[in-house]
């Protein structure tokens, strides 16, 4: 995922995220900074610790609802 790839999309509301193989080598410094603040992002289930941390260190906010 690009460096700016979502960055300051505010309309941004829901995100699925299929792929097992996310690091934060592999996510851009600022991808999702600035998407909606109560966005909804469903992810693989057993990797729901990892990328909730991932994503929140990527610019996702603290009101984002991150589920499996």
């Amino acid at each position: 995922i690009g460096k700016n790839a979502f960055y300051k999309c505010s309309k941004l509301k829901k995100i699925t995220i299929k792929t097992k193989k996310l690091t934060l080598k592999t996510v851009g410094k600022n991808a999702f900074k600035g998407i909606y603040k109560k966005s909804k992002i469903k992810v693989p289930k057993k990797k729901l610790n990892a990328y909730k941390k991932l994503l929140k260190k990527r610019g996702v906010g603290l009101k984002a609802k991150i589920t499996k």
